[in-house]
């Protein structure tokens, strides 16, 4: 009887033991080789002057020739997009002159 007893002890902390065992696992990135080449021209000046800036609940502006345009006092003018306000007519951000189209919808 005791026999049965410590064979059944024993199989009850084999189990415990079993299941309280963390199995450390290893997670291993894969690496992606970057290239050192820069981008043409063309994209390169896309991705540093869009030609339509959203600002939410405040409008829409889109790129215009800047020769163009004569400020006027109505004009409200931002050189930071940060301080784009409802009222906000023109940004100069990113070498470009940016004039609100539409409302934010």
């Amino acid at each position: 009887m005791r026999k049965k007893i410590g064979i059944s002890l024993l199989v009850v902390a084999v189990i415990g033991m079993i299941s309280v065992t963390e199995i450390s696992t290893t997670t291993v990135a894969e690496s992606h080789e970057i290239s050192g080449e820069d981008l043409p021209a063309s994209l390169k000046y896309d991705s540093n002057h869009p030609d339509v800036i959203y600002v939410k609940d405040c409008g829409v502006f889109e790129k215009v020739d800047s020769s163009l345009i004569d400020f006027g006092e109505e004009e409200v003018v931002v050189y930071d997009i940060q301080k784009v306000t409802y009222k906000t007519n023109v940004i100069v951000a990113y070498d470009a002159t940016y004039i609100k189209k539409s409302e934010w919808e």
